[in-house]
């Protein structure tokens, strides 16, 4: 043919790169802070399990029983809505981020229910990843949230 060969170069401009690495930055930052929440709350659980066991619950507290289950899903789910709230997000994606986070747990539970298998024991183990892996669903999905340009805009229209 000897036509000529057209070259087609993509070029990003380094102030989009760096924008682009800024919100990947915070949105690490705000999963960081959404996962040592769920941590601390973790830990008081952690701290608190001898205290309860002690008690006269000790016989219906332990690892297995639904007490014990209701108790973990309070402890990881409280800390993570309270910093959602003093961090300026408000009730609504509080309760939304609970919900998300909640949803995988609730489907291991139906489906432990339904094959009537024993879940609750490994679901003290399975139930921190289950709920990030909802509260990181959540993260990409409202990240209108959690990006203070459109919070600031978002406020200002409500």
């Amino acid at each position: 043919m000897g036509g000529r060969t057209i070259r087609i170069a993509a070029r990003v401009s380094p102030s989009r790169s760096r924008g682009a690495a800024a919100d990947v930055g915070r949105f690490l930052s705000h999963f960081a802070a959404l996962q040592i929440a769920m941590a601390l709350g973790a830990l008081v659980c952690f701290l608190v399990g001898p205290v309860v066991r002690a008690s006269i619950l000790a016989t219906a507290n332990r690892p297995g029983t639904m007490l014990f289950f209701l108790g973990d899903v309070l402890f990881l789910t409280v800390p993570v809505m309270a910093w959602m709230i003093v961090s300026d997000r408000g009730w609504r994606h509080s309760l939304e981020l609970a919900v998300a986070m909640l949803v995988p747990v609730a489907a291991i539970v139906v489906v432990g229910e339904l094959t009537r298998s024993a879940y609750l024991l490994w679901l003290v183990i399975a139930m921190y990843p289950a709920m990030s892996f909802g509260m990181l669903a959540y993260l990409l999905y409202r990240r209108d949230v959690f990006d203070r340009r459109r919070n600031v805009v978002g406020k200002l229209a409500t």
